[in-house]
């Protein structure tokens, strides 16, 4: 059967890793898809009418929209379920049942809400996606600026005995393992030249979003890059094992040659 690549799903995803509950050490990683962005009903409305070749005008399709979803809204009140081209709507609970229903404490366990199964429609237009990974948004420590005070610049240099701020994501360097740091790399043959501690930085300052850096004063002219290892995550818990990663940015100390 030949796939339609021109209709099929393509969707940019990012990957976490995340802590299984009751498992120790296991680690696994999860994908979500990075939105392209949210349309409202009346952006829906112009698509729809564009679509239509001017039969329906844009505030025509938008009224006639929002009658239907009234009457969908007032469906799942009144505890119908509503079959859609796209899926099915049900009326739905959270919580877990308590009879004693005269008490505000039993009442609050449960919530209502709607569940949304989909249909034959949205099932034949998902068929065969596509994801490809988005590597400049992917679960781990990320460096987006490097910001040298002594000569005010932003990516470009180090100044030996200086202080370096790092800017960026999962920057924190909470939790307990070792390897937990920032790393100063020689550009040309990636091997360690200064490594600070996760205690280092700590002292000196840190937060999710930025690191405090001072370079150490005997360091050689030359071209550097900087890695960083922390268990940080978007959730408050560290995670387990801890992620690495060399950002490309290359620095440089004196002037070139």
């Amino acid at each position: 059967m030949a796939i339609d690549r021109l209709n099929r799903p393509e969707w940019r995803v990012t990957v976490r890793r995340t802590n299984l509950p009751g498992q120790d050490d296991a680690a696994v990683d999860v994908p979500r898809v990075v939105l392209r962005g949210t349309l409202e009903m009346k952006d829906l409305a112009v698509w729809a009418s564009t679509r239509s070749r001017g039969h329906f005008d844009p505030m025509t399709m938008e009224l006639a929209a929002s009658y239907l979803m009234t009457a969908v809204r007032d469906a799942l009140v009144q505890g119908f379920a509503v079959d859609t081209p796209l899926g099915r709507l049900a009326p739905s609970m959270t919580g877990t049942w308590n009879p004693d229903r005269g008490t505000p404490t039993a009442r609050a366990q449960n919530t209502a809400t709607a569940s949304f199964a989909p249909g034959p429609l949205l099932k034949k237009a998902f068929e065969h996606a596509l994801f490809r990974e988005d590597l400049g948004r992917t679960q781990g420590p990320r460096v987006t600026d490097i910001f040298d005070l002594a000569s005010h610049t932003h990516n470009e240099r180090l100044t030996p005995g200086g202080y370096v701020y790092l800017s960026g994501r999962y920057l924190l360097m909470h939790g307990d393992l070792p390897e937990r740091g920032v790393e100063l790399l020689d550009d040309a043959t990636g091997r360690t030249v200064h490594r600070f501690t996760a205690q280092e930085i700590q002292g000196f300052y840190n937060t999710r979003s930025r690191i405090g850096l001072q370079m150490p004063a005997s360091l050689p002219p030359g071209t550097y890059r900087l890695a960083v290892t922390s268990q940080c995550t978007s959730g408050p818990r560290p995670l387990r094992r801890a992620n690495r990663v060399e950002d490309q940015t290359v620095l440089r100390v004196g002037d070139p040659d």
